[in-house]
């Protein structure tokens, strides 16, 4: 029988929900509602990054159209919720 990594998965997705809601106007219950899979939370990691970086807003839009696929589900799902504050 294998070992069950359960919790230690569970707690590596509220610590990543975290770390997004310390970057964005969301709580951690948002995050944790909005992105409930780990891999939809690194997308959004990903896309902050991109949104951040200093590169400039061509080098940005190139790469968020590099990667529209991977990550444009989770950006409609947060901009959605985003949408809702205003």
């Amino acid at each position: 029988m294998g070992y069950d990594f359960t919790f230690e998965a569970n707690l590596t997705n509220e610590q990543l929900a975290g770390e997004l809601a310390k970057l964005t106007p969301l709580t951690i219950d948002d995050v944790g509602k909005l992105l409930p899979k780990k891999v939809d939370k690194e997308r959004f990691k990903k896309l902050i990054d991109i949104v951040r970086s200093a590169e400039s807003q061509n080098k940005k839009l190139a790469s968020f159209k590099g990667n529209v696929e991977e990550l444009g589900e989770v950006t409609l799902k947060v901009l959605a919720k985003l949408l809702k504050y205003i």
